[in-house]
């Protein structure tokens, strides 16, 4: 008898917390890849979700939401915003079509105009540097951070990094939607560092009519560099400067491919609007002289450091240091840093 009320008290426990978290378990249910199963689990909890609603359970998760500011939590936003339209192309000039046109009027020597200066930031007007993307973002924002320290020229302004989330599925979480806020804080440069959690077949928030294939597949490749494009248009519009972070060499080869295909992507948006855009290679930056992952590489004073953590993918301090180095390094092409007093942040 006691065994049997146990597992009953067990039991209806069990029910209520579903009931409570409907609203959680419906949102992980409706985010699983297409399939069967993604399709039974979805019928289910879109009938408990409506018990829970009718019974007024699910006022009590959404309220602690609202209280910790994550009002949005479990709702579901495939959409993928990327307001800037793609720049048309400009018609050729019939004339120039022609091959009987008229030959052009003799023109004056070009004269190469001087070089426009660099805008200038100074510790009393520093440079705003935004830094997000998944858990690779998080070692080098903290990187930035200490480089820039507290009082200089470039001014950290945040550093967003969300586990296992990219520009493949915004319905887990949606990165355009975000983006599009972070512009109203007008920030200077944004550092992404995306990839790591896009490198498999399925996306989400697809545009109808569109078919995407495997990962590196054509079609694949054509969506995936759209929203890479589409986010770096809409920065750029903005006069905000992107800086691409590509993923690492991984240990192993379960990722190699994938990390290749998004690289590819990130390397060629960023040649394409390069006078708002960089790239930082990090592939080439944690590999041996002979091109194979490492756990361990010597710094700049000949000091073997550790660079990866132990799963071969993400980075220790010294490796979130060197892209640190990295942007800033780029970012000195790009603006005038001027020198200051400046308190170094301690790691």
């Amino acid at each position: 008898m006691a065994a049997r009320r146990g597992i009953a008290i067990l039991v209806a426990a069990l029910a209520v917390a579903t009931l409570l978290n409907a609203n959680g378990l419906l949102k992980t249910a409706e985010t699983q890849q297409q399939g069967a199963r993604r399709t039974t689990a979805v019928a289910v909890m879109r009938q408990i979700d409506r018990v829970s609603r009718f019974l007024g359970l699910t006022a009590p998760r959404h309220g602690l939401q609202v209280a910790i500011g994550r009002a949005d939590e479990d709702r579901i936003d495939t959409t993928v915003h990327l307001a800037a339209p793609s720049p048309a192309r400009r018609p050729v000039p019939r004339a120039h079509r022609l091959h009987h046109a008229a030959p052009l009027p003799a023109q004056r020597p070009h004269v190469k105009p001087p070089p426009k200066p660099k805008p200038l930031f100074t510790p009393r007007h520093p440079l705003r540097l935004w830094v997000a993307g998944d858990s690779l973002a998080e070692v080098p924002g903290q990187a930035l951070e200490r480089a820039a320290g507290t009082g200089g020229s470039v001014d950290v302004v945040g550093v967003e990094s969300r586990l296992s989330t990219g520009l493949t599925r915004p319905d887990l979480y949606n990165w355009f939607d975000r983006f599009e806020q972070e512009l109203g804080r007008h920030p200077n440069v944004v550092v992404l560092s995306f990839g790591a959690d896009d490198e498999h077949d399925y996306m989400s928030g697809v545009p109808d009519g569109v078919t995407v294939g495997k990962l590196g597949s054509p079609s694949w490749v054509r969506e995936y560099r759209r929203r890479v494009a589409g986010v770096t248009r809409e920065f750029n519009q903005h006069g905000i400067y992107v800086v691409w972070i590509g993923t690492p060499i991984p240990r192993g080869s379960g990722y190699v491919y994938g990390f290749r295909v998004v690289n590819r992507i990130f390397r060629s948006v960023a040649a394409a609007h390069k006078s708002l855009t960089t790239y930082i290679d990090t592939w080439h930056m944690f590999a041996t002289r002979t091109g194979r992952y490492a756990d361990y590489l010597r710094n700049a004073g000949g000091q073997l450091v550790r660079v990866r953590a132990t799963d071969g993918i993400h980075y220790e301090p010294a490796a979130g240091d060197e892209i640190a180095r990295a942007v800033l390094a780029k970012l000195g092409g790009v603006y005038g840093l001027a020198s200051g007093s400046r308190k170094v942040r301690s790691s």
